[in-house]
């Protein structure tokens, strides 16, 4: 089973970073797609521009063309009067007979010299008509040209039909708002997808976190198991003998009630979880004396400390009310301490524990001179099963639920804990409760 899990861990893993990628590369070609577009359309709606520029030059010079041949073959059938009269379009202002030895001084005007009949006309054209023609077009403008002959009837070119400034601007500017849309939506898709990389990544990883935790439970549990179901055996042993030694029984006998007692506590905490789980544990509040409490607490565990080569101070502030379920507080209190017996210096250890009010609460401290815990872990520590960086030491008792239970507790008293490094090494564990009067 553990080959199978780890297996299907590691092609979870292998697919994610794939779907991964696959996402990434995708809205990477899809923005890199857009941008080019969008440059391509404005290339587009420029070459429209020119177009319609250059269509509407040949339109108005193919219509001067045909006014010119118009002109000629007119003049050369009819009369002058006959002309002047029959000959009427909106681009032509005027037709006038010209001298045949000299052209007259006509600089302010725009005509056409048209040879018929051995005589000589200049066909005046109208300066307004390009501009009415023009008049519904947002893009194109006309400049008026100077006076005077024109040598061909196309006479309207790029210097005289313009594309105005603003069609130019208004392609820059539609197309820096569509790239920036399109950015925009390209970058939200991204971070979409990194939060949801991120997620997953995290989910697989607290995945195998929480499977490693239930191996290292599983094996403090085992562990925590076997030394006093061991320790009965050898007892049990002991008292198979016909002849036993009273003074061998004496020594295993509090040992074997130690682990017997360490047996009960392994089961209560693993049941504690499951009913704090479940909330099926009734509490019991009361008006309390922390000062009284913790008294009383000191004196009973300071012979199990001082047993142990240890020392236990206090610092108690008097008449500090709290509204809270004693026994649960109890539990708490003890949990703290045997984390300080566990973790502590052999032979050295040093508990301090202090009750001080501040801004209406009330502050429990528990310090010791211990070897304190790993940087960042100071929130995980009371995550169920998580032992820190235990794991390099699995002789050390404990299953990981201690601190867990003892954070349910308080929270079930509206209190708050929590834990942190002091200076010269150890820890201090720190709860606060609301002050009653």
């Amino acid at each position: 089973m553990k080959r199978i899990s780890a297996s299907s861990a590691r092609n979870a893993l292998i697919l994610f970073i794939a779907l991964a990628v696959v996402f990434y590369t995708q809205m990477v070609w899809w923005i890199i797609f857009q941008v080019r577009n969008t440059d391509n359309t404005k290339a587009f709606f420029t070459e429209a521009i020119e177009n319609e520029r250059r269509w509407a030059i040949q339109l108005m010079n193919s219509h001067y063309l045909a006014l010119h041949d118009a002109a000629v073959r007119t003049l050369n059938d009819t009369s002058i009067m006959h002309a002047k009269g029959g000959y009427c379009d909106p681009a032509v202002s005027g037709l006038m007979e010209l001298p045949l030895a000299d052209n007259p001084n006509m600089a302010d005007s725009l005509y056409f010299i048209i040879s018929a009949a051995n005589k000589r006309f200049a066909l005046f054209l109208n300066h307004e008509y390009p501009k009415m023609i023009l008049a519904g077009n947002k893009h194109l403008e006309f400049i008026p040209p100077k006076g005077g002959e024109l040598k061909a009837p196309e006479w309207l070119s790029q210097s005289t039909i313009r594309i105005k400034s603003e069609a130019y601007s208004r392609i820059d500017n539609e197309g820096r708002k569509h790239l920036k849309m399109f950015l925009m939506e390209g970058s939200f898709f991204l971070l979409l997808i990194s939060i949801g990389v991120y997620m997953i990544y995290s989910a697989l990883k607290r995945t195998k976190e929480i499977r490693e935790e239930q191996l290292l439970f599983v094996h403090s549990i085992t562990h925590e198991l076997k030394i006093p179901i061991t320790s009965l055996n050898l007892f049990i042993d002991t008292l198979k003998r016909r002849r036993f030694e009273e003074k061998l029984v004496s020594e295993l006998a509090p040992k074997m009630k130690e682990d017997l007692v360490r047996l009960n506590h392994l089961i209560d905490n693993i049941l504690q979880v499951r009913r704090l789980s479940d909330k099926a544990i009734d509490s019991r509040p009361a008006m309390i004396d922390l000062s009284v409490e913790l008294g009383k607490f000191a004196e009973r565990i300071k012979e199990r400390i001082e047993s142990s080569g240890g020392r236990l101070r206090l610092s108690l502030e008097k008449n500090i009310r709290i509204f809270a379920d004693l026994s649960e507080l109890a539990r708490v209190w003890e949990s703290l301490v045997d984390n300080s017996l566990k973790y502590g210096k052999s032979g050295t250890v040093e508990i301090e524990i202090r009750l001080l009010s501040s801004k209406g609460q009330a502050e429990i401290e528990f310090i010791d001179n211990g070897q304190g815990i790993p940087g960042g872990m100071e929130d995980r520590l009371f995550e169920p099963f998580y032992r820190g960086n235990i794991e390099n030491r699995k002789t050390v008792p404990g299953s990981g639920l201690g601190l867990y239970i003892a954070r349910e507790f308080v929270r079930r008293n509206k209190g708050e804990i929590s834990i942190k490094n002091v200076d010269g090494g150890g820890c201090m564990v720190i709860q606060r409760y609301k002050i009653r009067k």
